[in-house]
């Protein structure tokens, strides 16, 4: 487990030096089908996440916010919201963060907080946060 922890907090951190990248910059703001913003901001950090995540577990699936579904079938799955509360973002305000969670065969194992812009990171497994 302290591999996959120690590896999550590498995925935050670098999703978090590209949305740091972007926060308070004029940025064009998209809407997704259901009317929600999305950013580039949104679609290159969890594009980061993914091919990190690819590269070191080739055999992990990935559910994503703005990607969706890879490798739906495989005994791990990390689930990506790159920027939760996009609407924080876009207005410059600092309450929006990073959540990754990883699930083992559909049950949670690991979960993640990250505010990039405020530098906290909170993890938790079954046994501690």
């Amino acid at each position: 487990m302290n591999e996959l922890k120690k590896f999550s907090k590498y995925l935050a951190d670098e999703s978090g030096k590209i949305i740091r990248s972007y926060f308070r910059t004029h940025i064009p703001v998209d809407s997704k089908a259901d009317e929600s913003p999305v950013t580039i901001a949104d679609k290159t950090a969890e594009e980061k996440m993914r091919e990190l995540i690819m590269k070191e577990f080739p055999q992990h699936g990935i559910i994503g916010e703005e990607f969706g579904t890879h490798n739906e079938s495989a005994e791990y799955k990390w689930i990506l919201d790159p920027i939760d509360g996009t609407k924080s973002f876009i207005t410059g305000t600092v309450t929006f963060g990073t959540l990754i969670a990883l699930t083992k065969n559909g049950e949670p194992v690991l979960g993640v907080i990250n505010q990039p812009v405020l530098n906290e990171f909170l993890i938790g497994d079954n046994n501690s946060c």
